[in-house]
């Protein structure tokens, strides 16, 4: 339920325009000699219990990440406030407490917890509301996710972005044909066949928004034997994971959940042909985002003993 309330919080950071009304530097209305240690205002469209919407600090850290929120007491409006702050650092928070704790104010301090606990957070989300994603979130995705590391750095990773119900159609009939076949040729019944193609036809569609992950095989290096070759494309592949795992932690940070598909591995030639891409994308896996339906519950994971050894 922690995780919940963070969650929902940053989409309704992440689907709301910032309205800066006092500036850093700025004083406070009803007291002058306070003065605004950060850019301070409102998410517009949002509504707290006095009519306004929801005050926000704004910090100096680029992306605007939630960090905390603030807890107000006000003796002389007679009310209590929750105040939202955005992309600041440990001693802007603690500017922003200071400010909040003068003349008849009071107030503390809720942090999200250390970004290891944010990592730890971030789950696999497979239904989603039918709200679609905005075209600048979508934007800042891709320009995150092309920040991942890759092999000498060739960045070899292409994006198809199917925000129309009809490309995400044609591709989810595409992969459906070919999973068809293969449940088939591996002996599933029939019937199972229609139920496992079915469900996931109406999870590609259903989403709001995917991404088809693939890999430009004019990038990197070239070698005269075919040993080095494969591990060249294999050096290829792990970078354009590298990336699809960026863009799953971007989107988490932006309120989106997401889950990662493998079925293009096994339908390369079908899931390229129907989005008329290049012959040299191959398809590596699809992500499916949006807004969450509901935040699963958190799976066990093998204890680091069981995983790791140390030498």
């Amino acid at each position: 339920m922690d995780q919940e309330f963070w969650h929902y919080l940053d989409h309704l950071v992440s689907t709301s325009q910032v309205e800066i009304d006092r500036p850093k530097g700025s004083a406070h209305p009803r007291f002058p000699d306070l003065i605004y240690p950060l850019d301070y205002g409102y998410l517009q469209g949002t509504t707290t219990v006095d009519g306004s919407g929801i005050d926000l600090f704004i910090g100096s850290q680029a992306g605007r990440l939630l960090d905390a929120v603030a807890l107000t007491v006000d003796l002389e409006k007679r009310d209590a406030e929750i105040k939202l702050l955005l992309g600041c650092t440990e001693a802007e928070m603690q500017f922003a407490l200071d400010f909040l704790n003068g003349a008849s104010m009071r107030a503390c301090l809720v942090r999200r917890g250390s970004g290891l606990d944010w990592l730890r957070s971030r789950r696999s989300v497979r239904r989603f509301q039918p709200e679609p994603v905005p075209k600048e979130i979508v934007q800042h995705l891709l320009e995150t996710a092309i920040w991942a590391p890759s092999a000498h750095n060739a960045q070899p990773w292409r994006f198809a972005v199917l925000a129309s119900l009809e490309a995400r159609v044609r591709l989810a009939q595409a992969l459906g044909e070919a999973f068809h076949q293969d449940l088939l040729a591996s002996g599933v019944s029939s019937d199972e066949v229609e139920r496992q193609v079915s469900r996931s036809r109406q999870r590609i569609q259903q989403a709001p928004l995917a991404v088809l992950l693939c890999q430009d095989l004019t990038v990197g290096d070239s070698y005269p034997d075919a040993f080095r070759q494969q591990y060249e494309h294999w050096m290829g592949m792990q970078s354009v994971a590298l990336a699809g795992g960026y863009l799953l932690l971007a989107a988490w940070s932006e309120g989106l959940g997401s889950v990662w598909m493998c079925a293009p591995l096994f339908a390369q030639v079908a899931a390229r042909q129907a989005l008329g891409l290049p012959e040299t994308w191959q398809p590596q896996a699809l992500i499916l985002l949006g807004y969450p339906d509901k935040i699963p519950a958190q799976r066990a994971r093998r204890p680091v003993d069981e995983v790791a050894v140390f030498f």
